[in-house]
């Protein structure tokens, strides 16, 4: 059987692959819909999980976020449809102290460390694939400018912002540099450039320490792009926030594509550094514990 992060992985370059740069958008560009979650938990799903999801909605046309496995709806009292095709997540068990032989084979603590969570695939499958699903609540309509809320949720970061020049981070000043607003051709793209430049902001060695050339060597700069591209998506999804494609995605696709043939894991390591970074910003402004984590 394939390796859980290989089949996940596989499922998101079939769609890559056979999309014309020029014209498909990427799943997390969508225009409604938030992160997706588990229909019992109420948890949100993180990491290579929601994009499998994203994907997966995408594929399919489905509008709702929940999704569950087979067991899970029936909790619920709703059943699954006969012949659905459930999507793919992974989820991970720790490993006992010792297991696995880590201490007989001579493996560094690092090795020892990275080897302490095993991965395990779980199906689950979307409300729309379910028969007696319970109704979504009524949400009240998102404003249509969403920069106040946006506004207060960067402020609460810290980060210098200094205006009047491209988009970029600048590591050796530590501070992000961007067009002023006017320039932008709507208040989403704002959002959407500025959190991208602030994920690569809590990369630096005072933060989250994001080393990226240990792991992605001369294609370091395309996974940070990835990253950034990834957890500025979650943090925007959960401020109910639609980000507007990327003018570069198109470029971007063709850094990342050769990444992800190369190595099964590195979708998953992207996803998971952005969404470490997305709860890295959103502490900022929310400190209390989130419990509304799934996999």
């Amino acid at each position: 059987m394939a390796d859980p992060h290989t089949r996940v992985t596989a499922a998101i370059l079939r769609q890559l692959e056979g999309a014309d740069p020029a014209t498909w958008v990427c799943p997390w560009h969508r225009a409604t819909g938030g992160l997706p979650r588990n229909a019992l938990t109420g948890r949100t799903y993180r990491g290579v999980n929601t994009l499998a999801l994203w994907f997966a909605g995408q594929e399919r046309g489905y509008a709702d976020a929940r999704w569950a496995t087979y067991r899970q709806w029936a909790e619920r009292g709703a059943q699954v449809r006969r012949g659905e095709q459930g999507t793919t997540v992974l989820f991970y068990r720790d490993l006992p102290p010792g297991a696995a032989g880590l201490t007989s084979r001579g493996a560094s603590a690092a090795d020892a460390d990275a080897l302490r969570f095993v991965a395990r695939a779980s199906t689950v499958f979307n409300a729309a694939q379910v028969d007696g699903a319970p109704e979504l609540p009524a949400l009240p309509p998102m404003p249509l400018d969403p920069t106040p809320a946006f506004d207060r949720f960067v402020a609460a970061t810290g980060a210098v912002i200094r205006t009047g020049a491209s988009a970029c981070y600048l590591p050796a000043r530590d501070e992000i540099r961007l067009p002023d607003r006017a320039a932008f051709r709507s208040a989403t793209g704002y959002c959407g450039t500025l959190a991208h430049e602030l994920v690569h902001w809590t990369g630096a060695p005072q933060r989250l320490d994001r080393r990226l050339s240990t792991r992605f060597a001369t294609r370091a700069y395309a996974a940070e792009e990835l990253v950034a591209e990834l957890g500025a998506a979650f943090v925007l999804a959960r401020l109910d926030i639609a980000p507007e494609p990327h003018p570069d995605h198109a470029a971007y696709m063709a850094g990342w594509l050769p990444i992800l043939r190369d190595d099964p894991r590195a979708l998953a390591t992207a996803a998971s550094l952005a969404s470490r970074a997305a709860q890295y910003l959103e502490a900022f402004a929310r400190p209390a514990t989130d419990a509304g984590i799934a996999a």
